[in-house]
């Protein structure tokens, strides 16, 4: 499969699925499944780096417009200048394994990519799989408490997700 490394921040965002759009200065002809790697440098708290995290679609590739600022998690940013939009979508979660990031697009063996069950809830896939990966403190965060915060905030989300999805 093909492989994107994102730093971990915006990582887990896409993981989380609150990022929709990567911004890029370089485009692609490739559409299809893109696994999402976590690359191994600034790990700050609360994130995890190294690791394979989820399976999106890279649905198309178009120039950087100011609409694509809120869906890239670049709210309150400009416009870069000659940059590409990369729509995505379909998350899929996996169970997450080490993965060195590259530039560019790389390749990655399809039989290291497991998805997580579907029966398997939002708030157990977070907790089980990777909460456990992520990094508990930093020099910003010596205690660990703004980590800890954010991962209580992901898991309440997700067993709200979960709720909602029971009705």
């Amino acid at each position: 499969m093909k492989a994107l490394s994102v730093r971990p921040p915006w990582a887990l965002q896409i993981l989380v699925g609150a990022k929709t759009v990567e911004c890029r200065s370089w485009k692609t002809p490739y559409r299809g499944q893109l696994l999402i790697c976590s690359s191994t440098n600034d790990h700050w708290a609360g994130t995890i780096a190294g690791h394979a995290l989820c399976v999106v679609n890279l649905k198309d590739i178009v120039p950087f417009k100011k609409k694509h600022l809120e869906p890239a998690g670049m709210t309150g940013m400009s416009v870069p200048k000659d940059h590409y939009a990369w729509i995505l979508d379909d998350l899929d979660w996996i169970e997450p394994f080490p993965q060195k990031g590259k530039l560019h697009l790389f390749d990655v063996d399809d039989a290291l990519i497991k998805s997580i069950p579907e029966e398997v809830s939002c708030y157990d896939t977070f907790a089980k799989y990777y909460m456990p990966l992520a990094k508990k403190k930093d020099k910003y965060d010596p205690d660990g408490s703004n980590a800890k915060a954010w991962w209580d905030e992901v898991l309440a989300f997700m067993k709200q997700t979960d709720e909602a999805e029971k009705r």
